[in-house]
């Protein structure tokens, strides 16, 4: 009996080293463009940890493991945060906000967000120092919206009392915070200013919905699963910018929760419920359906070898900021332009970019208008 247990312990070690490398209870995912890397939070019983991948998905390693229950990831700069949750919803243990280098793969930051009563889920950042984090507490009414601020270290509730907020988005056209208020039969999503304030429902859904991402295009990705305790037919949607309509983009997921815009416009899509991830092909839905022209402002040459000029025609703008993003939702060029290039023309230089698409966003006090940019 001695020597077959100690079989036993021989045989269980590298299938447990393999587990380590699988794709186990994925939460979310984020994608790295300089790198051309994905990575992955899995949340398996108490031993969590983050995938390194390929821009394939294929398993890479096992980036960092000295994790419990991870919930949702966010990258600003070289440094990718995730929640980590000593415990599941009612057991009464802390949840930490952990900073982690990527170059480096130590940890540079672990902040308390809560000594009990947490659970983090999906974050998002608005590219000027803050994380926005759900925290759906013990599952109940207890709900929170975070608002972190990276440098000094300090966390604010932007709301409170809200059922389960899974998902939290930057919405970057009409800066606002989109959070989810999910339920079993139906489901919310909610915006509120990044400075906090009033609340409002700006969407609805007869399911659960987990997730919600925005492109840089200004519409929505929203992953979603169903009342009827039926798993493995869930459904990915697409919602534009205002959030008036919504459409199947992908079914027959597993319980799906975070998402990511990765390589080449692919929507990567974890399913939690079947350990697995799906990499929808967005460009079959095409990003210039929801862009609206103004005839405020020209941009030219169009595609463009990166020295692009803007030409304003109205005369009454006083002032813009240009806003760019890539095509994974990363800030990539931002310049306020004063009344004399107004007047005139503005001459960037994007000749520093790689070649691709871009969505140029043109701010006077609030939106008016976004286009798409193709360098070459």
């Amino acid at each position: 009996m001695k020597y077959l247990l100690y079989i036993l312990f021989f045989l269980l070690i590298p299938a447990q080293m393999i587990a380590q490398d699988t794709i186990t209870v994925p939460v979310d995912i984020v994608y790295r463009a300089e790198t051309k890397n994905y990575y992955v939070s899995n949340s398996f019983e108490g031993n969590g940890n983050i995938l390194k991948l390929d821009s394939t998905g294929k398993v890479i390693e096992t980036f960092f493991s000295d994790l419990h229950y991870p919930g949702g990831l966010c990258l600003v700069g070289d440094v990718l945060y995730v929640g980590d949750n000593y415990g599941k919803w009612n057991d009464s243990l802390p949840s930490h906000l952990v900073g982690i280098d990527l170059n480096t793969g130590t940890e540079v930051m672990n902040f308390l967000v809560a000594s009990y009563g947490a659970y983090i889920d999906l974050m998002t950042t608005d590219s000027s120092g803050y994380l926005y984090i759900g925290n759906s507490g013990t599952g109940d009414n207890d709900g929170k919206v975070h608002k972190f601020n990276i440098q000094t270290q300090s966390l604010t509730d932007l709301v409170t009392q809200t059922t389960r907020p899974y998902g939290v988005s930057y919405d970057h056209v009409n800066n606002r915070i989109i959070f989810v208020e999910s339920g079993p039969l139906i489901s919310f999503l909610k915006s509120v200013s990044p400075e906090g304030g009033e609340v409002t429902k700006v969407f609805y859904m007869n399911r659960r919905i987990e997730g919600v991402i925005m492109a840089p295009d200004g519409d929505f990705y929203i992953s979603s699963w169903g009342s009827d305790s039926i798993f493995g037919n869930d459904t990915v949607y697409k919602a534009g910018n205002s959030l008036a309509w919504k459409m199947e983009i992908s079914t027959g997921h597993n319980r799906p929760f975070g998402m990511c815009i990765g390589k080449d416009n692919f929507l990567a899509v974890c399913n939690w419920g079947e350990h697995s991830l799906s990499f929808i092909d967005l460009s079959l839905y095409g990003i210039e359906e929801t862009l609206t022209k103004n005839n405020d402002f020209t941009i030219y040459p169009n595609p463009s070898n990166g020295i692009v000029n803007l030409k304003f025609n109205n005369s009454e703008i006083q002032e813009v900021e240009v806003i760019i993003h890539d095509i994974i939702g990363q800030l990539v060029y931002q310049e306020k332009i004063g009344r004399m290039d107004v007047l005139s023309e503005k001459q960037i230089d994007l000749q520093q970019l790689p070649k691709g698409t871009y969505i140029v966003n043109i701010y006077n006090g609030s939106v008016v208008s976004h286009e798409k940019l193709i360098l070459y």
